[in-house]
């Protein structure tokens, strides 16, 4: 891809999201999620927003390479699709990964819909691919997920607007105040915040190491990003990095009590007295916040009670099916986690 785009200048490199100007760069973003649908509804009806996302990072990735390095059945629909408007109108590196970047914030921006193809069906039908029929089964089922989630009629249908596939990214007002990109992000369906998935940080096109540094030094202001990233580790039981970021955020910011949860959760199966520990360091913390309400912090204390009661009891094995329900939800903040004991459910709020 490198062929097809320009060096770039010191004041490009200091964007650093194309959020709220995404009218200036709707011919490659149209571009990308025409092809994404058009693959998925005419060549592949298997593939999965997973699928989808590492293609876009593998392009991000290998933008270096030429279009011919670009193997893979849905990568090469995305950067032949890319060829004529870079051609055309060429973006600079940096503008490319942010382009990219916001079709990956899209496709999370779905995740709270029900499936592993939440986005693809859903640019599918907002671009209108498909049949009448497979349109109405499509809303059908959109609303009735939709209602179990409590999400409102004019919200919905605000949701399902489609527009034609050829004048979809052509009106400015997409992208204004309740226009259709405007609202489709959990913040405004379900009133909750989403800051750590933020496009600014760009976080979803980093690498490994990118990803820890960038949290060494924001990860405060983006909680649910130390989360995943650490939730992500330990998925691939890479316990030693855990450990290596641990020990550098807890130098860096003291007493951070959503550090120690979250280490509390990634330990629960492996090594559950050292999980009990971090519950013990997490509720030292909150007993040091004298900002947190006192309802809050109350309640906080006696679930973490609860917890680290329930660790002391139940055997080491037992433990297993709870971080399975915490890797589910890691979407979620560390206010959203769940932990169940024998006799009752502890919420986190």
């Amino acid at each position: 891809m490198s062929e097809l785009l320009m060096p770039d200048t010191p004041m490009i490199k200091e964007i650093k999201s194309i959020y709220e100007n995404e009218y200036e760069y709707s011919e490659y973003l149209s571009e990308i999620e025409f092809s994404i649908a058009e693959y998925y509804y005419k060549e592949n009806r298997k593939v999965t927003d997973k699928d989808v996302i590492k293609a876009l990072k593998n392009i991000k990735q290998n933008r270096d390479k030429p279009i011919s390095f670009f193997e893979k059945a849905l990568e090469k629909e995305i950067v032949k699709s890319l060829v004529e408007p870079l051609e055309e109108s060429p973006l600079t590196d940096h503008e490319f990964t942010l382009v990219l970047a916001y079709v990956l914030w899209v496709i999370d921006n779905r995740s709270w819909l029900e499936g592993k193809q939440a986005y693809v069906k859903w640019v599918t039908y907002v671009l209108g691919f498909f049949s009448e029929e497979e349109e109405k089964k499509y809303e059908r089922q959109f609303k009735k997920f939709a209602s179990k989630m409590g999400v409102s009629g004019a919200q919905v249908d605000m949701l399902l607007m489609k527009k034609d596939a050829e004048d979809f990214f052509d009106e400015e007002d997409l992208f204004e105040e309740g226009g259709l990109l405007e609202v489709l992000g959990p913040d405004e369906i379900f009133g909750v915040d989403s800051t750590a998935e933020n496009l600014e940080t760009g976080f979803f096109l980093m690498d490994d190491n990118e990803k820890f540094d960038y949290l060494l030094e924001n990860g405060p202001d983006y909680v649910e990003l130390v989360q995943s990233y650490l939730l992500d580790l330990m998925e691939i039981e890479n316990f030693e990095k855990i450990q290596d970021f641990y020990k550098k955020f807890n130098q860096k910011y003291k007493d951070f009590y959503p550090l120690y949860f979250v280490m509390g959760i990634v330990y629960i199966e492996r090594d559950p007295a050292l999980a009990k520990s971090y519950f013990e360091e997490t509720l030292k913390a909150v007993e040091k916040q004298d900002e947190l309400p006192k309802s809050y912090n109350y309640e906080l204390k006696q679930n973490l009670d609860s917890l680290i009661k329930y660790l002391i009891e139940e055997p080491a094995e037992k433990p297993e099916e709870k971080v399975r329900s915490s890797k589910k939800g890691k979407r979620k903040g560390v206010s959203a986690k769940k932990a169940s004991n024998k006799d009752d459910e502890i919420e986190w709020i």
